[in-house]
């Protein structure tokens, strides 16, 4: 659960294209039980008709700053667990390339696209489009170990743009060893990340990322790496700058998405807490933030996330937010038992709500069309930790990606999914909205829908009833919910 895919470039070193936010689909939600039907349109009815009651008697009742979250405004870093969000933000990962990371909505998960004009386009184009208030990099996916090594995967990096591969592997020492071509590419993106502060959108590196590259802690890598990451990418000075000696970075994340311990404590919790104290008193100005799966239900782990769930009480007062991912997590993410509110009882600070581009995005689902989103943004707008969405990513939620649907399959339009999540944090109503299924009872794995398939969409249509005993079921790529082994 909670991986990203890194779209493959045609130079890149490193294909995760399993990772980041594997990609997929879940349209309408159905029962499979003819005896229900009648119960569940008599349910709908009555939830609607609430619904629209407390829409109306609402309206209007936007949440604390929800129409301030406009590019250019700031986040107030540095603040930690007592501050209250300004403005509701639109955050977007940039790098993975997940327009192009091969998913279909019907055939599930295929082999990443080579073709050039899938790839996402430069940053500054995503920055440009005025919809985005941060931008996270996506991502320093390799490093730890002890030698200060590191490695960015980019994939399908906008030729000409970018010259190149998006792969850049620093090798600890103090002297640059990547081609010129590399250099080159990194040069460009440097300008653009100018370019997006120029027009106020913060730009954040984010570490770590999918679950299977090659990132982890060995002791002392937390003050080490904080120290090499202030000195290349903040305020520090260094004689290897990748995006260039004039270029400082808004921020840090820390996306780790693996325990190599589990099912006990993570060993690399004392590193990471490290890591953020070390960057907090480096640079107090800097934004640093956390990005954990919603999942909270692992007994081993009373109630937090299995791989920095220690991490965050300890470094509360040291972070400006939480990215808490709600998609390829399916039994947190709306509309199964969205957990947004105890994620509040666990942080105080701000608390953004991760979604996916398309539903080619988020391959074990996790993707809101409009109603559903607008659904989500009217339970926790008016909270005052609710600081707004992100998205994974850009390329997939912005033009020139298409936004495939059963109906449109054929002959997709361009995708206006980053409007509509700019728009729905301005307080413009984007859908009708429906209540969560938690809302309805429904709490145990049985009373889920059984469907499994490469996306939400395909099994939907086409495998509902379909009986899943592993994940083997779905294909050697594919993934079916945890909670539809046994069914």
């Amino acid at each position: 659960m909670g991986d990203h895919p890194i779209a493959a470039a045609p130079v890149a070193a490193t294909t995760t294209a399993a990772a980041a936010a594997t990609p997929a689909k879940a349209a309408a939600l159905r029962s499979g039980r003819n005896k229900f039907i009648i119960i569940g349109v008599s349910a709908a009815v009555l939830i609607t008709a609430a619904s629209l009651i407390a829409y109306f008697a609402t309206k209007g009742n936007k949440s604390q700053g929800a129409s301030a979250g406009s590019p250019g405004s700031s986040t107030s870093p540095g603040t930690g667990s007592g501050s209250k969000p300004t403005g509701q933000k639109l955050f977007g990962y940039f790098g993975a390339d997940a327009m192009a990371n091969g998913v279909d909505i019907l055939l599930g998960t295929l082999p990443p696209s080579t073709d050039s004009s899938t790839y996402q386009k430069d940053l500054a184009y995503y920055c440009n489009t005025g919809y985005f208030d941060t931008i996270n990099l996506a991502f320093l996916n390799e490093f730890g170990g002890g030698d200060n090594h590191f490695r960015f995967t980019f994939g399908g990096f906008s030729i000409p743009n970018y010259v190149t591969s998006g792969t850049y592997i620093y090798t600890g020492g103090q002297t640059e060893t990547n081609s010129p071509a590399v250099v080159s590419s990194y040069l460009n993106l440097g300008k653009d990340i100018k370019t997006c502060q120029a027009n106020g959108v913060k730009v954040i590196v984010s570490l770590g990322g999918d679950k299977v590259s090659d990132y982890k802690f060995s002791p002392g890598d937390g003050k080490r790496y904080a120290q090499l990451f202030y000195d290349m990418f903040l305020e520090g000075t260094h004689p290897v700058r990748p995006f260039g000696p004039g270029v400082v970075l808004d921020g840090i994340e820390l996306d780790i998405e693996k325990n190599p311990a589990y099912p006990g404590p993570s060993p690399w919790t004392p590193e990471m807490i490290d890591m953020i104290n070390t960057l907090r008193a480096l640079s107090p100005k800097t934004i640093l933030a956390i990005v954990p799966q919603c999942y909270l239900k692992d007994l081993n782990y009373n109630g937090s996330d299995q791989n920095v769930g220690a991490v965050i009480p300890a470094v509360a007062d040291k972070i400006d937010y939480l990215i808490v991912q709600y998609y390829n997590n399916p039994t947190c993410s709306y509309p199964f038992n969205f957990n947004y509110y105890e994620w509040t009882k666990l942080f105080k600070g701000k608390i953004v709500v991760g979604l996916a581009g398309d539903w080619t995005s988020a391959i074990s689902g996790g993707f809101l069309e409009p109603g559903p989103l607008q659904a989500v943004y009217d339970e926790i707008k008016s909270d005052p930790q609710f600081y707004g969405f992100s998205v994974y990513d850009v390329s997939s939620s912005t033009p020139p990606a298409l936004s495939k649907s059963p109906a449109t399959y054929t002959n997709p339009p361009p995708t206006t999914y980053s409007k509509a999540l700019k728009d729905v944090l301005s307080g413009v109503t984007v859908g009708s909205g429906f209540p969560s299924q938690a809302q309805l009872g429904i709490t145990t794995d049985k009373q889920y829908s059984k469907r499994c398939g490469g996306t939400w969409v395909n099994a939907n249509q086409t495998c509902s009833n379909k009986a899943c005993t592993s994940n083997a079921d779905c294909g050697k790529f594919e993934q079916c919910f945890d909670y539809m082994r046994n069914c």
